[in-house]
């Protein structure tokens, strides 16, 4: 018989938090991609390849952002300016910023025993924006890709983050 354990399924939401502040509502989930370049080793010698030898790995969070505030398209956009209170109005200027601004990123959802489980990046850039529709019928999102970086001065295996399960 198969040694499976339904407990082991995960089904739910969780929070999305950027520098420790939480963007709020989310639609289709938070997404994480773990991708990676390979190459054949490849000699005169053997009509096969002898080996296969990795050349580059990338990750990548993606969601879109159902709370189109003035904070969340800040950092989506990558805008330097404070958003200011004026008298009866909210504003957030933007113009151009040729830095590339680094976040920390943090996602709780469950775990399989359900309890939180919390993924954590050290730094995560913004990758790509998606087109932010206003139309009748429809939620205004903010599609949104983050590409994650090591931070390779902590210890080598640790240099995106980590996966932490609570166990009580």
């Amino acid at each position: 018989m198969p040694d499976y354990d339904q407990n082991n399924v995960i089904i739910g939401v969780g929070s999305l938090k950027v520098d420790g502040v939480s963007v709020g509502y989310t639609s289709g989930g938070v997404v994480l991609t773990a991708s990676s370049d390979r190459m054949d080793k490849e000699v005169d010698q053997s009509y096969a390849p002898i080996g296969i030898h990795k050349i580059r790995e990338t990750y990548q969070i993606k969601t879109s952002l159902a709370e189109a505030t003035l904070a969340n398209l800040k950092i989506v956009w990558e805008q330097t300016e404070a958003i200011v209170n004026g008298s009866g109005v909210r504003t957030l200027s933007w113009g151009m910023n040729p830095a590339v601004v680094e976040h920390t990123l943090e996602f709780e959802g469950k775990s399989p025993e359900g309890l939180a489980r919390t993924f954590y990046c050290h730094k995560a850039v913004i990758w790509e924006v998606g087109d932010m529709n206003h139309q009748k019928d429809a939620l205004t999102l903010i599609p949104v890709t983050f590409r994650i970086l090591p931070d390779t001065s902590l210890a080598a295996g640790k240099e995106y983050g980590y996966i932490e399960d609570a166990t009580e």
